[in-house]
């Protein structure tokens, strides 16, 4: 009677038990709600002391592409009392939080077809260590799970009358007007459309493709009008290669995402220590090309694993140009992470048994370390929970009476906010006026 039960109602307990471990890991931000560096001082700045025409038109330069999801959540925490303002920007990041999960589960796909394959999906983009504070319930970081949702849809069914493919097409411009990142699998949408034409291809496609040619426009423009280098950002700290930076991204994506930050250093120092960190990776790059070639000869009429693959070498390279300095970590990393562990799992879902066995001991050594990292145990737990962080109700107090007085905000206490109605070049960004 118990298994019939769970079998039944597996769907619903699953998202249930998201819905428990996210409030566990963050209790304070849900219930209090925060404003974290750029999204305080440069979203919601703007869209209060300019208005909410301001707020959803305005591009942050030192970016270079526009981000819809972080301007509507601005302009709607200024429709609320400023002692409530940043819970509104939380729930706007829960809610895409929210959505990818309903989408895994309750969605009809051919990559995720069973509770199974739901269980450890839901748990990978949830718990895995990839997922690192810095990400945790951040509008600017929405677009990584947007990318994620936008990578599940083109694997959806096309199902008649099913909400999410009614609503994919929205939900994949919403995406690519929130980031460059969704925009990369454009061709993958065309390559859906060709191989099967049908309204739901249709529509994502040109949803995809319109959002695609707009950001493009505003990367290249804010490129040639030298925009980023005039926002206060040395752009010598980013589309640069070392050795360096390569043996941080092996650490931090494909490593690190399968052992976690603290089993990893455990192992190199009581392994390792003696043999240099380029050995090192140079037999993690054979053991990895090995594999690669293995894969990509007995599974290369697997069209999902060839795509989850793709899009990792993809993101993987983007993430190698696109960070900062010598480092690949933190929200650089998450998404490669993530399309390592799914091209992992899709690995598991096509092997032999041994193959398999192997596969899902990756995976699930990949959740437990994730598990261990989710809360206290990870490198920037201030992020998560308040330790010693500001009251924000003294904050807009302290406000209230000197409208010079700089909020503290998180990452305290390195991040301020001034609501002091300054021009609109005192931060690096302004109103989408480009004519």
């Amino acid at each position: 009677m118990l298994t019939l039960f769970l079998n039944k109602n597996f769907k619903i307990i699953i998202f249930l038990l998201i819905l428990i471990i996210i409030f566990y890991r963050s209790p304070h931000i849900l219930l209090n709600g925060r404003f974290i560096a750029e999204e305080g001082s440069h979203w919601f700045r703007n869209s209060y002391l300019f208005g909410p025409f301001a707020g959803l038109t305005q591009i942050n330069w030192a970016s270079s592409y526009f981000n819809l999801w972080a301007n509507i959540s601005s302009v709607f925490a200024t429709f609320v009392p400023l002692e409530y303002s940043p819970i509104v920007t939380v729930y706007f990041a829960l809610i895409v939080k929210l959505y990818l999960f309903l989408f895994i589960i309750f969605s009809q796909s051919i990559f995720i077809k069973s509770n199974i394959d739901r269980f450890f999906v839901s748990l990978t983009v949830l718990l895995s260590p990839p997922m690192v504070a810095e990400v945790w319930l951040n509008t600017l970081v929405s677009q990584v799970y947007f990318t994620i949702i936008c990578v599940f849809i083109l694997f959806q069914k096309n199902v008649l009358n099913s909400i999410f493919n009614k609503t994919s097409p929205f939900v994949l411009l919403i995406s690519g007007l929130s980031s460059l990142l969704p925009c990369l699998l454009t061709p993958f949408f065309l390559f859906n459309l060709v191989k099967e034409k049908n309204k739901l291809n249709f529509y994502n496609f040109f949803a995809i493709l319109g959002c695609s040619v707009f950001q493009s426009f505003i990367f290249l423009y804010s490129y040639l009008q030298n925009l980023a280098n005039t926002a206060n950002v040395p752009q010598s700290e980013r589309f640069i290669m070392s050795l360096e930076k390569f043996f941080n991204y092996i650490y931090n994506v494909p490593i690190k995402s399968l052992f976690g930050r603290d089993l990893t250093q455990y192992i190199y120092y009581n392994l390792f220590e003696n043999l240099s960190i380029s050995l090192i990776i140079i037999i993690f790059i054979s053991l990895f090309i090995s594999i690669l070639f293995f894969a990509t000869k007995h599974f290369k009429n697997d069209k999902i694993f060839l795509i989850l693959l793709t899009l990792f070498i993809i993101n993987s390279i983007l993430a190698l140009f696109g960070s900062k300095v010598d480092q690949v970590q933190g929200r650089f990393a998450l998404l490669p992470g993530v399309l390592f562990l799914l091209t992992t799992y899709r690995f598991f879902q096509i092997s032999n048994k041994g193959i398999k066995y192997l596969c899902i001991l990756l995976i699930t050594t990949s959740l437990v370390t994730g598990s261990y990292e989710f809360k206290k145990n990870n490198k920037y737990p201030q992020f998560l929970m308040c330790l010693a962080c500001p009251d924000w109700k003294e904050e807009v107090n302290k406000w209230k009476k000197d409208n010079k007085y700089e909020l503290k905000i998180w990452d305290y206490p390195r991040k301020k906010m001034s609501l002091y109605g300054e021009d609109w070049s005192f931060r690096s960004g302004g109103p989408l006026t480009i004519f």
